[in-house]
């Protein structure tokens, strides 16, 4: 079964999202940033384990509010990748 953890598209969003929070000089947002990342990597484990065929107990409300909670954490996160890229490019 495949994993997102283990997806190729969410390998090449994690380590686009950890340059850019390297890039960050602001100590205090550079943390918030690293926050939502664990916040993301935490929610994708989650739906991973739901969807896990040993996991008979599956919530599908509350899988639900896993895939939307990722999916507002990488809207922030895609948003400081912009950010860094179009700094990059200057």
């Amino acid at each position: 079964m495949l994993k997102i953890k283990s997806s190729n598209r969410f390998q090449k969003d994690l380590r686009l999202y950890k340059s850019a929070i390297e890039s960050i000089t602001d100590k205090n947002v550079k943390q918030e940033y690293q926050t939502l990342l664990n916040k993301l990597i935490e929610q994708f484990k989650l739906i991973d384990a739901a969807h896990d065929t040993v996991n008979r107990n599956i919530d599908p409300t509350q899988v639900r509010d896993n895939v939307e909670l990722s999916i507002q954490i990488r809207q922030k996160l895609n948003k400081i990748v912009k950010d860094f890229k179009s700094s990059t490019n200057v």
